[in-house]
């Protein structure tokens, strides 16, 4: 076995020094087609041709008008490992056509990358379509095997990069945001690669382990419903003693709980017997595993009320009852997913694209859902709720912050208990991180933990209460946290899976790699459809900057054409639109490709993966605002210089076919 068999063998990835090498990605990671057409070459004799293709994208993903690269370096450990092994020349002889000679098969063995170069734009960098993002030159055979690897390596990473990078936006710089989707992405590489390049996107962390290992990503992780519904009494608690954190001495933490929860149903307005046992016992205990890290999960448990009260509950009203919302066409209250409203004074919307809505698992108040406060003295605030139902929140005089009695019963439990719990931990030394909620109205319950760990603050005296770290999950997309954004949530880090990792809203980026030089003639790829038509031969990029410092465009030459000079005007024309044209002073010329992969050889000292991320936001900050909003967004211009244009348009007359009328 060679050293990539070894590496295959011993797991999928295997170590190449300072960098992973995916055992996966090798020269039989490929079409079939590319291997036949390289018999076909070497049939033909074109073993000493030389070519260059060029790797691009055609569109933005995500109906947006940016695309961060991604994926350069696993190209380049490709590159550096590529060879065919005995195995794999045995495997080809076994499945190619027959007929093939055998000295075929001698000169793949033989085939490395040491002829190849490799141009690139940095990993981290924005780009834009019909700009090549890698430009390969070398032995035609060799280059052409390359394609589909290539693809395969750059396609999902910039578009899982992209997709990352437009949740960070949406979210804030002051969000935290957690890839969650290991368990619903497209296998495990799939996984692996969400992990990584949603991180290089500008995610803080992933669930996924093994990917914190590969990528030295920050590894994050609360508990599972499971962990809660396992317990289903205090009894159960096996262990309840664990030592003060400064003293040393061994407490019973499920008493200091219990006693914290009797203090904490007055304020709370939730009753010691309607909560949950079961819950106040999962959470002690896993606050006894992990009491520096205690997030827990809050919206597991019913409570016990829930459970047991008379079904002619509903026939008595009390007395702060709000009116009884108006039918609506909707079962939710709200026509196709939409409402508009309140919450906490914050105007809500709830009509997400793609089917979207963000009032998963909430459910419209009843009017025996309105606690009777008849013998306190009472303000009585009705307002609008997510789904546009009547909601009505109740402040009690003497300063008790009640949680309205519609509220999901199992969120109104896990509150209770988690205070609990983390105000015993408190007592020990300790301090709680936060909570997860994984179902009902994000915003509204969002701010509705807010506000309770703010009133325990107080009443407590424990001001860390008030920064309690609030996690929400619950298939969240792009829309979602718009929308939440809008109504004025009080999350601090969202937990993102599916719609991340899967990038649902667009599956594919769809680069292609298109030959566009043969032994330094240009070839060009004709089409009715104006988009698929190729701009021949060897180019440059380059990126023009005003003098606010943003890019203005993005430009295509000829190699042998000077580069455009700072301070001088540049006519930059549409490659295929006549009369679009425009001339461009620039403030700053930036030179796009640096060469990556020569005679064998990585040329450049590569960066870390927090380096790319780095590059990320700071190749995003180069874009104008207008280029990166999500709705509507304004294109960015990619030009040629008139003699490309020109040299463009002479090819494509040399090569269209004449029709002939008769």
């Amino acid at each position: 076995m060679n050293d990539r068999e070894l590496g295959c063998a011993g797991g999928q990835f295997m170590d190449r020094g300072r960098m992973n090498q995916n055992g996966v990605v090798q020269p039989l990671l490929t079409d079939l087609y590319q291997i036949t057409m390289a018999y076909a070459y070497w049939k033909s004799d074109k073993t000493d041709d030389t070519a260059v293709f060029d790797l691009f994208f055609r569109n933005n993903p995500f109906h947006g008008e940016f695309t961060i690269f991604a994926g350069l370096e696993e190209c380049l450990k490709f590159l550096d490992s590529f060879h065919y092994s005995q195995s794999d020349i045995e495997y080809l002889k076994q499945t190619l056509p027959e007929g093939i000679e055998h000295e075929f098969f001698e000169y793949l063995g033989n085939l490395t990358a040491r002829d190849v170069t490799l141009y690139a734009i940095d990993e981290g960098t924005v780009a834009f379509p019909r700009v090549p993002i890698i430009k390969i030159e070398g032995p035609l055979i060799i280059v052409q095997l390359l394609e589909t690897t290539l693809l395969t390596l750059v396609n999902y990473a910039s578009l899982m990069a992209t997709n990352a990078a437009r949740y960070r936006m949406v979210a804030g710089k002051h969000v935290k945001l957690l890839e969650f989707g290991l368990r619903r992405a497209q296998g495990p590489d799939g996984g692996l690669s969400a992990s990584k390049y949603s991180y290089t996107g500008g995610f803080d962390g992933t669930s996924n382990v093994l990917a914190g290992k590969l990528f030295n990503i920050p590894v994050k992780g609360t508990h599972a419903h499971a962990y809660i519904t396992s317990f289903s009494s205090i009894g159960e608690l096996k262990t309840r003693l664990i030592k003060h954190k400064q003293t040393g001495i061994l407490e019973d933490l499920l008493e200091h709980a219990v006693r914290h929860r009797a203090l904490l149903s007055h304020l709370l307005d939730v009753s010691t017997e309607e909560s949950s046992e079961g819950e106040l016992a999962a959470m002690v205990s896993y606050a006894i595993a992990f009491p520096d890290g205690f997030m827990a999960l809050v919206d597991t448990r019913e409570t016990e009320q829930a459970n047991t009260e008379p079904k002619h509950i509903n026939d008595i009203k009390s007395e702060n009852s709000p009116p009884k919302p108006k039918a609506s066409p909707s079962t939710n209250g709200h026509q196709n997913g939409q409402g508009v409203g309140h919450v906490n004074g914050h105007k809500t919307t709830n009509g997400h694209q793609n089917g979207s809505a963000q009032n998963n698992g909430s459910r419209t108040p009843k009017d025996t859902d309105i606690q009777d406060t008849s013998t306190s003295t009472t303000t009585t605030k009705t307002t609008a709720t997510a789904t546009g139902t009547l909601k009505t929140t109740t402040t009690v005089s003497n300063g008790t912050a009640y949680l309205p009695k519609y509220v999901e019963k199992s969120f109104r439990s896990g509150l209770l208990n988690f205070s609990a719990v983390a105000l015993a931990l408190n007592d020990l030394g300790y301090h709680a991180l936060g909570i997860r909620i994984d179902s009902g109205d994000l915003a509204y319950l969002s701010c509705l933990a807010r506000e309770t760990f703010e009133k325990v603050a107080e009443r407590f005296k424990v001001p860390w209460f008030n920064k309690l770290t609030i996690v929400a999950s619950n298939d969240i997309n792009e829309d979602t946290i718009l929308s939440l954004n809008e109504q004025g949530h009080k999350i601090d880090c969202f937990g993102i899976g599916t719609h991340l990792v899967t990038c649902q809203r667009q599956p594919a980026l769809g680069c292609v790699y298109k030959l566009v030089e043969i032994n330094g003639q240009p070839r060009i790829k004709l089409s009715q459809d104006v988009e698929k038509v190729t701009m021949p031969g060897n180019k440059n990029a380059y990126r023009l900057y005003s003098a606010d410092g943003h890019a203005l465009i993005d430009l295509l030459q000829k190699v042998s054409e000077p580069p455009p000079a700072v301070g001088q005007k540049v006519l930059c024309r549409h490659p295929f639109q006549e009369s679009k044209r425009a001339y461009v002073i620039p403030s700053h010329v930036e030179s796009l490709y640096k060469v990556y992969w020569k005679s064998g050889k990585i040329c450049q000292q590569l960066p870390t993966l927090e380096q790319v991320r780095e590059k990320v936001q700071i190749s995003l900050k180069t874009l104008r605002n207008d280029h990166k909003r999500t709705l509507n967004p304004t294109p960015y211009k990619v030009a040629v210089s008139d003699n490309l244009y020109n040299f463009i348009h002479d090819l494509w007359l040399q090569n269209a076919p004449i029709g002939e009328l008769s």
